[in-house]
């Protein structure tokens, strides 16, 4: 499976964070969000996904579990099922997130 860019779905969460749904399959998927200067993902925790997030650009302060730091470009975090996570954006930036399995509420 290919996915190209302007075949995405793009979905606007708030007038800070937009969800870019890429590849995905009943297995596994991959999503970027992208988040203005201020924006927030909302602390909260999965019971059937495992989320892996990579920092594409801009930083945030990123909670997962007990941890709370601040993440950059180049940095990554894993939060298993029932993990408390989230992130407050620093700075204009972006995140790839994969889940496991597939979110089909992004997908609606």
């Amino acid at each position: 499976m290919i996915g190209k860019q302007d075949k995405y779905k793009v979905t606007v969460l708030d007038d800070l964070v937009t969800r870019t749904l890429m590849v995905h399959d009943d297995d596994m998927m991959m999503v970027q969000f992208t988040f203005k200067k201020g924006g927030i993902g909302q602390p909260h925790k999965h019971d059937d996904h495992v989320q892996v997030g990579y920092i594409l650009s801009g930083s945030f302060e990123l909670i997962c579990g007990d941890e709370k730091r601040i993440v950059k470009a180049g940095d990554s975090y894993l939060a298993p099922k029932g993990m408390m996570h989230g992130v407050v954006a620093l700075e204009d930036g972006a995140i790839l997130d994969a889940f496991t399995p597939c979110r089909d509420e992004f997908i609606i």
